[in-house]
């Protein structure tokens, strides 16, 4: 089972953005572009043409002039439910199911089309290597920009001079940004959801959450079936929600213990009275959560989370959503 989300310590071994970009100062760097698309029949499909060095040498200057914008940002690990601004997020290839299928598209490109529809492409990926010495692979994901509109509700054209030329091939939009870089087997994360749309992690986090919902408890075997009353309703209402599926999908990984429900009843009963939320539970024959309608979602979640606290000093009441 792969995990969206690791509970682990920021690794000291990730590169920072200063050092990559000491890395991209030295000479002779080969170069590659891929262009890739979602196949209809699943997998991945990537098409790698022949690129003018001119191009190569104009983009690898763009990229490097963006990422020098996020050189002095602090790192942390990717979190599924959001970011902190001002910061990069780091995470591992290992940790996203579609990865290698996408990898395995860059070594059996197709090279021999005469002709593609960039409207069909969804993102293109810049590699930067070199053949010799201890240089890291790196690869840069960015989505395409996409001119689709202007093909198909109005005219592309370019001066010719004082002349004015309608372009009739379709355009494809590469504009030198960075949606996040891997670097070997880890990633560096400039823009939190362009990550989700290119890996189309949707699918991992429903994964991960019904994971968490079949969860069972540590001491005696119960599942979080057994502790909400109504729970095909509460479940179906979870996965039909990104930001539930999201939340469930950290909670897979946070060493949750559906076995505490029990032994710490008191102590949720007494967090529902003192937050005024709108729950309602049953003790008898064993403790469980009254689930109705969606508009408790949450609550329950943070329940499960140990999210409500009372601050010890002021006796100020807060969630932490972690």
């Amino acid at each position: 089972m792969i995990k969206i989300f690791e509970n682990k310590k920021e690794k000291e071994n990730i590169m920072n953005i200063k050092d990559l970009l000491f890395k991209l100062e030295e000479n002779n760097l080969k170069f590659k572009l891929y262009f890739t698309r979602k196949l209809k029949e699943g997998g991945y499909g990537t098409f790698a043409p022949n690129i003018d060095e001119r191009i190569y040498n104009t983009l690898f200057n763009i990229v490097v002039k963006y990422i020098k914008k996020y050189e002095n940002k602090q790192i942390c690990p990717y979190n599924p439910t959001g970011y902190k601004d001002e910061t990069i997020e780091s995470w591992s290839t290992s940790d996203i199911s579609n990865y290698n299928s996408i990898i395995t598209s860059f070594e059996n490109p197709d090279c021999v089309e005469t002709s593609i529809d960039p409207d069909e492409y969804s993102f293109y990926v810049f590699e930067i290597y070199k053949e010799e010495g201890a240089f890291p692979n790196i690869k840069i994901f960015r989505k395409l920009k996409s001119f689709r509109r202007l093909h198909s509700k109005g005219i592309v054209a370019r001066f010719n001079g004082n002349t004015l030329n309608s372009v009739d091939s379709k355009l494809i939009g590469i504009d030198g940004e960075v949606d996040f870089i891997v670097i070997d087997e880890e990633i560096l994360i400039l823009s939190h959801y362009s990550i989700e749309r290119i890996f189309n992690l949707d699918n991992q986090f429903k994964e991960e959450a019904e994971n968490f919902l079949n969860t069972e408890g540590k001491m005696n075997g119960e599942k979080l079936s057994d502790k909400i009353i109504n729970f095909d309703s509460f479940r179906d209402d979870c996965l039909e929600s990104t930001r539930y599926k999201k939340i469930l999908a950290k909670m897979s990984s946070e060493d949750i213990d559906i076995s505490t429900l029990e032994q710490n009843k008191e102590s949720i009963i007494k967090t529902i009275e003192l937050f005024g939320l709108n729950l309602q539970c049953v003790t008898e024959p064993s403790f469980s959560i009254e689930y109705r309608d969606k508009s408790q979602i949450m609550d329950i979640l943070r329940i499960l989370r140990d999210s409500y606290y009372k601050s010890i000093i002021k006796g100020q009441k807060g969630v932490d959503d972690k």
